[in-house]
C-alpha cells in the first residue's frame, strides 16, 4: 500500500506539473499578445499608458520563455518546439521595438508602414501556430496523467477499503475474545463503586459533623452574650415602661393639686413612644437571634407557595434600620411575579445576610437596589453552568455600589469560612449560608463583581407551578420559540473583558449565524474599526478597563458608524445602574448572565428596529 501512495503522489504531482506548463505557455502568448496591442495603441494615440503596457509585456516574456525551458527539461519534444519559437519570438520582440524606435526618432511613417505590412502580422501568426502546437501536446499529456492518476487513487481506496473490513474483522475476533473479561471487570467494578459510595457517603457525614459543630460554637457564643445584653436592655425598658405608666396615671388623678404631678404626667407621656420603639428594636434583635440559632441544627427546610415581593416588602423597614441613612435602599419589584417554593423564613435570613454584606462594601455610604423579576432558563445555559436545570425561576438580586470583590477572590466567597474581613469581623459564613440554601431549595446562585464599582448577587428559586402544591416539582418548561437568526451577511463587533464570558458570547452569535469580531477592550475595539469594516451591531461590556466604559466606546463608534445600534451589558441590574447615572433610561440593555434566546432575541429586536 505504500508504494502505491507514493505512486498516486507522484501522478498528482505530475498532473499539476503538466497543469502549470499550459499555464506558462498561455501567459507568454497572451504577453505578446498585449505588447503588439499596446505598440499599435502607442502608435496610433501617442498615449503614454501603452507605452507602460508595452514595456511590461515585452519585459516579461523572456522570463516566461525561460520557465517553459526549465519546466519542460524532461520532455525532448517540446524543449524542441520552444528552441523553434525561440527565434520567431526574439524576431517579433525587435520588430516591435524597432518600430517604437523609429517613431521615437520621428520617423513615424516608417512606423506606420511596418505596421501596415504584412511582415509583423504573419510574424506573430507563426508563434501562435507553433504554441498552439506545444499547448495541444500538453493537453494530450494531461489527459493521460489525469487518467493515470485517477486509476492510481481507485486503487488506492480499494485497498484502503480492504484494510478497514480486516480492522473490522479483527475488532470482532477481539470483542469476542474479551467479552468474559469484560463481564468480569464489570461486577467487581459494581463493588468497587458500592464500596467507594459507602466511604464518600462518610466522609460526607464526618465533614458536616465538624462543620456544624463549629457554627454552633459560633452561633451558641453570640447568643449567650448577646442574649444576656437583651435580657439587661428588655428588662429595665420593661421596668421604665411601667414607672412611666404609673407615673401617668398618678398624674391625672392629683393633677388639680399644683403639686407638679401634672409635669410628670406629661413627661411620661413624651417618652412612651420612644421607649416603645426601643422595645419593638430589642425583640427584632431577639428575633434576629433566634435565625441565627437555627443554622447550627441543620432543621429541615420548610418549603411554601411564597411571594417574594411580599416578603422584599415586609422587611424594608429593618433593613433600612440595619443599613443606616448613608445607604440609600432602592426597590424594583416584578409586576406578575410567579410564585416561588422556598422556605421564607430562610429566604428572610438569605437577604439580610447579603444587605449586611453590601453595608461592609459601602462604608462611605451608597445605594442598594434590590430588584425581583420571571426568568427563563434555557437548555444552553444550564449546560454552561451544570448545577441547575432548565425552566423557570423567580430571580432576586441584591447590587450595590460598593468596593467590588477582587478577581482572585470571586471564585472562594461561597467556600465556608472564608472572608476578607479582618480577624473578628466575620465569620465566613454569610455567603456559604446563603449558597447552601439556594441549592437546597433546587435553584441557581450566581455573582458577578467589578473592583471599584460594585457588586451583584442573584438568586434563582424555583417557580411554583400549581397554586394548591405544597411539596417540590420540577420546574415546568414553556414551549421557547427557535432563538431568532441572523440576517445575510450581519456582523457584530463584541467587546468583553472578561475572556470567559467573551467566548461565550462568540460561540453563541456565531452560533446563531453572525459573523463576529472580538475586542478585549476599548483600545481594541478602535483599533479595529479604524480600517472601517462592515459592522452591524456594536454589542459592549459597561465596564471596561482602560478609562474608557463602553459608554464612551459606543459614542465614538456611532460617529464612525452613524445610527450603528448599541446593545449594552452587564453584571448590574438595570435599575441599579439607571440609578447611579452610569446609563440613559433609554439604552438597551443586556443583564448578565444572558441566555443565547435572551441574546438572539435581543439582537434581532435591534437589527430588525435599526
Amino acid at each position: 500500500m505504500a508504494v502505491l501512495v507514493v505512486r498516486s503522489n507522484e501522478a498528482d504531482e505530475l498532473v499539476d506539473h503538466t497543469i502549470e506548463v499550459q499555464q506558462t505557455a498561455e501567459t507568454l502568448l497572451s504577453e505578446l499578445q498585449t505588447a503588439e496591442s499596446a505598440k499599435r495603441g502607442y502608435l496610433l494615440t501617442a498615449d503614454k499608458d501603452y507605452a507602460l503596457s508595452f514595456g511590461q509585456a515585452s519585459g516579461n516574456v523572456p522570463g516566461l520563455l525561460d520557465s517553459l525551458h526549465k519546466l519542460t527539461a524532461d520532455n525532448p519534444a517540446q524543449q524542441t518546439r520552444l528552441f523553434a519559437s525561440e527565434p520567431l519570438i526574439s524576431a517579433k520582440l525587435e520588430e516591435m521595438k524597432h518600430t517604437l524606435k523609429l517613431d521615437e526618432e520621428g520617423r513615424r511613417q516608417e512606423a506606420l508602414d511596418i505596421i501596415r505590412s504584412p511582415q509583423g502580422k504573419n510574424l506573430l501568426e507563426a508563434i501562435r501556430t507553433e504554441m498552439f502546437s506545444f499547448l495541444k501536446t500538453e493537453r494530450d499529456l494531461l489527459r493521460v496523467r489525469q487518467a493515470r492518476a485517477g486509476e492510481l487513487r481507485r486503487w488506492l481506496a480499494a485497498l484502503i477499503g480492504l484494510a478497514l473490513l480486516s480492522a473490522m474483522l479483527l475488532t470482532g475476533i477481539l470483542a469476542l475474545a474479551t467479552r468474559n473479561s469484560v463481564r468480569g471487570l464489570i461486577e467487581r467494578t459494581k463493588e468497587l463503586e458500592a464500596e467507594s459510595k459507602r466511604r464518600q457517603e462518610a466522609e460526607d457525614t464526618l465533614r458536616q459533623v465538624q462543620k456544624m459543630e463549629a457554627v454552633g460554637q459560633l452561633t451558641g457564643g453570640i447568643a449567650h452574650d448577646f442574649n444576656n445584653l437583651l435580657t439587661i436592655i428588655l428588662g429595665n425598658l420593661d421596668t421604665l415602661k411601667r414607672r412611666l405608666t404609673g407615673a401617668a396615671e398618678e398624674g391625672q388623678k392629683g393633677g388639680k393639686d399644683g403639686d407638679g404631678k401634672d409635669e410628670d404626667a406629661s413627661l411620661a407621656a413624651e417618652l412612651e413612644k420612644p421607649v416603645d420603639a426601643a422595645m419593638y428594636g430589642a425583640r427584632s434583635a431577639a428575633q434576629l437571634t433566634q435565625r441565627l440559632l437555627a443554622f447550627s441544627r441543620r432543621q429541615a427546610l420548610e418549603p411554601e407557595r411564597l411571594d417574594v415581593n411580599r416578603l422584599v416588602t415586609g422587611m424594608l423597614d429593618m433593613l433600612r434600620r440595619s443599613l443606616g441613612e448613608p445607604i440609600n435602599i432602592e426597590t424594583v419589584l416584578g409586576a406578575g411575579l410567579w410564585p416561588a417554593f422556598a422556605d421564607a423564613n430562610q429566604l428572610e435570613n438569605a437577604l439580610l445576610n447579603l444587605t449586611v454584606n453590601a453595608k461592609a462594601a459601602m462604608p462611605d455610604g451608597g445605594c442598594l437596589t434590590i430588584e425581583t423579576a420571571n426568568v427563563n432558563l434555557d437548555d444552553a445555559y444550564a449546560r454552561r453552568f451544570g448545577d441547575i436545570e432548565a425552566g423557570q425561576y423567580v430571580a432576586l438580586c441584591v447590587t450595590d455600589t460598593g468596593t467590588g470583590i477582587p478577581a482572585e477572590v470571586i471564585d472562594h466567597v461561597f467556600e465556608p469560612f472564608f472572608t476578607t474581613k479582618p480577624h473578628g469581623e466575620g465569620s465566613g459564613l454569610g455567603l456559604a449560608m446563603v449558597h447552601g440554601f439556594v441549592k437546597q431549595s433546587g435553584g441557581h446562585l450566581r455573582i458577578y463583581s467589578e473592583e471599584g464599582h460594585g457588586t451583584t448577587v442573584k438568586l434563582y428559586l424555583p417557580r411554583m407551578t400549581q397554586a394548591d402544591e405544597m411539596s417540590a416539582a420540577p420546574a415546568a418548561k414553556e414551549d421557547v420559540a427557535p432563538a431568532p437568526r441572523a440576517g445575510p451577511r450581519e456582523t457584530v463587533l463584541l467587546v468583553e473583558d472578561n475572556a470567559g464570558v467573551r467566548d461565550y458570547a462568540k460561540v453563541v452569535l456565531q452560533s446563531l449565524g453572525y459573523s463576529v469580531i472580538e475586542a478585549a477592550d476599548a483600545a481594541e475595539a478602535l483599533a479595529l474599526v479604524a480600517s472601517q469594516p462592515p459592522i452591524d451591531l456594536l454589542f459592549t461590556d459597561v465596564v471596561l478597563p482602560g478609562g474608557v466604559t463602553g459608554r464612551d466606546l459606543a459614542e465614538e463608534i456611532v460617529k464612525r458608524y452613524p445610527g450603528l445600534p448599541v446593545l449594552f451589558t452587564t453584571g448590574y441590574t438595570r435599575n441599579a445602574i439607571v440609578h447611579q447615572g452610569r446609563l440613559d433610561a433609554d439604552v438597551e440593555l443586556l443583564g448578565k448572565p444572558y441566555t443565547a434566546q435572551d441574546l438572539a432575541q435581543k439582537l434581532r429586536d435591534m437589527l430588525d428596529g435599526a
